[in-house]
């Protein structure tokens, strides 16, 4: 069996790598992070671990079974070709409650008014009087819609009952209406965001999530709020922006975003509409993920999906297509 990591290895990932070597002397495993070789490397491999890969490179792919994702988002791959292909897709969810957290702060920083209050007390102004923009908003005990409630949400609605909020999460397979912390559960968009306070976006970006939260939907939104985690492109960009500057949503917080600046050392801005231009709005640079300690969890998460692979020809955790 020959296992290609196409990613970089980090310190972390050195560690990893080294013990599945000495685990599984029988498997060939190595390391390319030169784009000269990455097509000649893949067209070898059993399984490939990398955050990309388009159709044309598994095409040439013959041998392929598995690919590794060492996060947790998938719209960087062919999907309905990979499905064809039986090919199995494996990713991480070990950064669920980090993501969580993060998702959260974004909330509270965004109804405390963190940033705006900061912004003007680093001028010497402070913002002490009693009128509706001076004051900031509670979430304790307001209704918050989670859409995705997988992993992330299920661990967004755990945080949230500490505030005694009421949770309503969306997913399009629903086993159950209710769970352990969930009021309701549905598959009814129209009824979340009716009865939400403040919308919590974790969905992963594919074709049936493109632009799921359109003009419509944000029209429905007059003094709600939304945070999204997810990715930028499920909620339409220039609809988002007019339904900001207009004022129908009170606010958003945004970790997820509609251009990357890839390997551009210019600064790159994250939209086409400057959003940065207003102050009902909280930026962040993508960065749920990034804590040292979500980011070894998914390291050994990825690791235990290559040993399962490896003993069973089953990764523990394979993507639902």
């Amino acid at each position: 069996m020959n296992i290609v990591f196409l990613n970089v290895l980090s310190e972390k990932w050195e560690e990893k790598y080294s013990e599945l070597k000495k685990e599984f002397p029988e498997v060939n495993f190595s390391n390319s992070t030169d784009p000269e070789e990455r097509s000649k490397v893949i067209e070898t491999a059993d399984a490939i671990v990398t955050g990309r890969l388009t159709e044309e490179e598994l095409t040439n792919a013959k041998k392929i079974k598995a690919i590794f994702i060492p996060f947790t988002g998938t719209n960087n791959f062919p999907l309905q070709y990979i499905k064809r292909r039986n090919i199995i897709l494996s990713n991480t969810h070990a950064n669920a409650k980090y993501v969580a957290e993060r998702a959260v702060t974004l909330a509270l920083a965004l109804l405390g008014k963190v940033v705006m209050f900061h912004n003007a007390l680093i001028k010497g102004v402070w913002n002490r009087t009693d009128d509706d923009d001076h004051l900031w908003e509670s979430i304790h005990g307001r209704r918050c819609g989670i859409l995705g409630y997988g992993h992330i949400g299920r661990n967004i609605a755990k945080l949230l009952k500490a505030y005694e909020c009421k949770i309503t999460g969306f997913r399009k397979n629903i086993s159950s209406e209710k769970d352990e912390y969930a009021d309701v559960i549905t598959s009814d968009l129209h009824y979340v965001i009716d009865n939400s306070d403040l919308v919590f976006v974790c969905l992963p970006l594919n074709a049936e999530t493109k632009d799921l939260i359109n003009a419509q939907i944000l029209q429905k939104m007059k003094g709600k709020y939304i945070i999204n985690v997810g990715r930028g492109a499920t909620i339409n960009e220039e609809a988002l922006y007019n339904s900001l500057k207009s004022g129908i949503l009170t606010g958003a917080a945004l970790d997820v975003w509609y251009n990357y600046p890839g390997k551009k050392t210019e600064p790159v801005y994250p939209a086409n509409f400057p959003f940065w231009e207003l102050d009902n709005v909280i930026l962040s640079p993508h960065k749920a993920s990034s804590t040292p300690d979500a980011i070894a969890a998914m390291i050994n998460d990825t690791a235990e999906n290559i040993r399962a692979f490896i003993l069973t020809g089953k990764p523990k955790e394979i993507v639902s297509q």
